[in-house]
Order: C-alpha cells, then structure tokens, then sequence
C-alpha cells in the first residue's frame, strides 16, 4: 500500500513559517517607526531649543529685556519652587500715538523716545522687578510684588505720560497699562496682562486695567473682531465684506452733480458698521494700507455707473490716512486709478494730519500722487490743529469745510463769521471749497449767499451702495435741472 504524501502538510508548515516572519518583519517595521517618530521629535525639540537659544534676550534698540527673553523669565518665575508663596505680576504697556510721531519725526525720532521710554521705566521701578520691551510699542513689566502692581502702573502712566524731546519739539505720547497678577490668570499671565491692556485702550487709553475673566472675554471678542476684519479685506464672502457706498456732492449754482464721496462700509452678518467702529482697529493692527487698496479700486470700478447717472464727468473723492501714503504699493495704485477714471477726476481726501507731518518722505509721496494725477484736499478742515502756513506749502488744492461749522450757522452769528472767513480764505487762495454737513434748506440758502455754492450732505443724500446710489443720483440731477429752470435751487 502506497505511503501518504507529505506534500500538503509541508504546505501548511511553510504557510505558517512565512506567517510568522511577515509578524516578526511587521513588529520590527513598527518598532522602527515608532522609533523614528521618537527620533524626530526630539529634533525637532531639540531645533526648538536652538532657535529659543539663539532669540536675543536684549532688545537692540532700549537694552531692555526683549520679547524672548521676558517670555522666558514670566516662565521660570511661574514655574519656580517658591511659586505659591510669591506670586508675581506684569504689566503690559502700549504707547498711544507712537507710530504717529515715528510717521511724522523719521525713525530715528521714534527709536530716541524708545530709549526714553525704557530709561523712565528703569528709574520707576525697583530693583527686583524686570522691564522689558516687548516689539514695536509695547513695553512690559514683571513685578516682584504683585500687591503693588496698580500703583507701580499709575506711577508709569504719569511718568510716561510726560513730554519727550524730538529735536526742537516737545511731543506727548500716551500710554494704557494692563495688570495681571499670577494668583489670578495662572500660566496665562502673558495672555492676560495683554487681555487687560486692550481694555484699557478700549477704554481710551491713558488708564490702568487690571486683568479678570470679563476683561479676558472682552479681548477675545476684540480679537475675532479683527481676524473677521481682515478675512472682509482679504477673502469677503457674502457675510463679510467690505463695500462702498457714495455720497454726493452738488453744486447748486451750476445744478449739478459734481462728484461722489466714497465711504468704506463694513457689512458683517448683513449689518452694516459704520466706519469709525472698524477703521481705528484697522489702524491698530496694520490693516488700513490693505483696506485703502480695496475702496480705492472698488471706487474706480463703480464710478462708471454714477458718471452715467449724473450725465457728466464725476469727481470721485476717496479718504485716505497719512499711513497710505507711505505704503510702496500707493502710488502705482493712484496712477492705475487715474488712468481708468479717464474724464473722471480722482480726489484724495486726507485730513489735518498730513498736513502738519514735516517729514521728507511725506512731503514726497504727496508731491508724486499730484504728479501722477491725483487731486489732493483736506477734509475735515478747521478741527485739526494746521495753520495757514502749512496749506501754503502743501500741494492741496481744495478744502472741505467740516460739518461741526455747519450745524450752527443758521442760529450762531461767530460761526456764519468763521464760515464766511473760510469762503474768503478759499476764493483768495484759488482753492476749491466743499462745505458737508447741509441738512437744511437755511443753511444751503446762507451758505450759497456767502459763495459756497458746492454741498454735501444729508439735504441731498446719504451714502448708498452704488446700485441705489445711481438712482439717486440720476434724481437728484433731475430736481436740481428742474429746481434751476424755476429759479428755486433752495427751495
């Protein structure tokens, strides 16, 4: 009888011996990768520790502690031995009105205030506590005696509140602090004193808040406020966006109209903010440039269908600040509006401010947006602090008259005085002159007597998106024709 084959149960012993190897092969390869997660994460630890090492602890500028390095000394204070039985504080400081003065003074004007500040700061506090210049404006410090933090931050804003020396001008620069004690925010000390400096400059600045739960509530809120703004300016959707709505200007002499204004609108969750609840904060945190940018090629795109509606050529009139002005990316930006405007005249509206700025570089953007044919005129006029002298040597070619004059002039006589004055003033210097605000039939009637023929203002309209803005307009046209052939414009 024939012996049974071995051929299957060798099958069986070799299945299982390459099931077992592709096991052991298996573990090992897992293994491996565990290993070399482990490996790649202590690199990059270990790169971590590097670039901390390498961050300067000493701000170049002030000598004082940089960011880095005060990061790290709130870290090991926290985390110290004694930790429970002393508790620290820091203050956060923000100077109000720095990047003005650098604008206005050159950099080397603001880095000598820098030094000021930290000199002050160094003889105000004591010889435990660690001041340190955060970037920028901010300065902050970390205090030994967190009992004392609000009156060591009330001496601080008096001390940094005093004048500084700009060459041969003495110029203020306020300041908001925010307090945050470690028995309170914990670890999030940083955070929270960062927290509470923006509620102090909420709060208008020049004032001391000190850190709680609301206050951190409130920053938060302030925060996606920001991050909201600025997805409207660089990725708007249907919810968040920005847009432009135009306000007219009209000459009741001529019975025309004469141009638009161009507002920014904020529209968010289909509300519409109005400007000067979104514009400080796009000033604050480096998003006007951007903003600018976008009004400015939204109002170039849309002048079109309001110099249709008016029948005429349109001077488009768009705000700009004095931080634009020092943007590279500007004046190209003024040249292609110019140039797609064609007919179209296009007016940069800025206020006082920029008239008073001394600086070369100024002085040179202004000359080379005139140059690339652009307009310039001061809005606002008369609430800032220029003189006469400084419109003689600015390339303004206009003027708005700002509505605070207005509101008064049928029932004040000193304010028809100063209005009458400003009308001269216009008509000596060969300037052109917009007087907005005009709500009332009595102030369009004194004001066209005085030879103020050009408004703005609610009597006319308000500020539309361009759709009803048109219709507007295309009316506004019609009544003024009909008002000047029955020889009632003001009635």
């Amino acid at each position: 009888m024939p012996a049974p084959s071995s051929g299957p149960a060798v099958a069986v012993v070799l299945v299982v011996l390459v099931v077992l190897v592709a096991v052991v092969l298996t573990r090992s390869l897992l293994r491996q990768r565990v290993a070399l997660r482990a490996v790649r994460a202590e690199l990059a630890r270990a790169q971590r520790r590097e670039r901390e090492s390498r961050a300067p602890r000493t701000d170049p500028v002030t000598g004082l502690l940089s960011g880095a390095g005060f990061s790290a000394v709130v870290q090991d204070a926290c985390r110290g031995p004694e930790r429970a039985a002393a508790p620290v504080a820091v203050l956060h400081l923000d100077l109000d009105g720095f990047r003005a003065l650098n604008r206005a003074h050159g950099r080397a004007a603001g880095d000598a205030v820098l030094v000021e500040v930290a000199r002050r700061l160094r003889t105000a506090v004591r010889g435990a506590d660690e001041p340190a210049r955060l970037g920028g404006d901010e300065f902050a410090v970390l205090l030994a005696d967190p009992d004392a933090a609000v009156d060591v931050a009330v001496r601080l804003l008096a001390v940094l509140s005093e004048p500084y020396e700009v060459g041969a001008t003495r110029v203020r620069v306020g300041v908001a602090v925010g307090v945050a004690h470690s028995r309170v925010a914990g670890a999030g000390l940083l955070r929270a004193a960062e927290a509470a400096v923006g509620a102090a400059k909420a709060a208008g600045g020049g004032c001391v808040r000190v850190w709680d739960e609301a206050a951190d509530r409130r920053h938060d809120r302030r925060v996606r406020t920001v991050e909201r703004l600025r997805a409207a300016v660089h990725a708007p959707t249907g919810d968040n966006r920005l847009e432009v709505h135009h306000q007219p200007t009209v000459d009741v002499d001529a019975a025309v109209v004469t141009g638009t204004e161009c507002l920014v609108r904020w529209v968010r969750d289909g509300v519409v903010v109005p400007p000067d609840e979104f514009v400080p904060l796009a000033e604050e945190h480096g998003l006007v440039a951007d903003l600018g940018l976008v009004v400015l090629e939204r109002a170039v795109a849309e002048a079109p269908v309001l110099h249709e509606a008016a029948g005429r050529a349109l001077v488009v009139a768009v705000n700009v600040s004095a931080s634009q002005l020092h943007d590279p990316r500007f004046l190209p930006a003024v040249e292609r509006a110019v140039r797609a405007l064609g007919e179209d005249r296009l007016v940069l509206e800025m206020t006082e401010s920029v008239l008073v700025a001394e600086d070369e570089a100024t002085t040179a953007a202004l000359d080379a947006v005139v140059a690339a044919g652009a307009h310039l005129t001061v809005d606002d006029f008369g609430t800032g602090c220029a003189t006469l002298a400084y419109l003689r040597r600015r390339p303004f070619s206009a003027f708005k008259v700002d509505r605070s004059y207005v509101r008064d002039l049928e029932t004040d006589p000193r304010t028809r005085a100063l209005v009458e004055g400003l009308v001269l003033l216009a008509a000596t210097m060969g300037m052109g002159l917009v007087v907005e605000g005009v709500e009332t039939p009595g102030q369009a009637h004194l004001l066209r007597r005085m030879g103020a023929p050009t408004h703005q203002g609610f009597r006319y309209a308000r500020p539309a998106p361009v759709g009803e803005a048109a219709r507007v307009v295309a009316d506004l046209r019609d009544r003024l024709g009909a008002a000047a052939r029955g020889g009632a414009a003001d009635r």
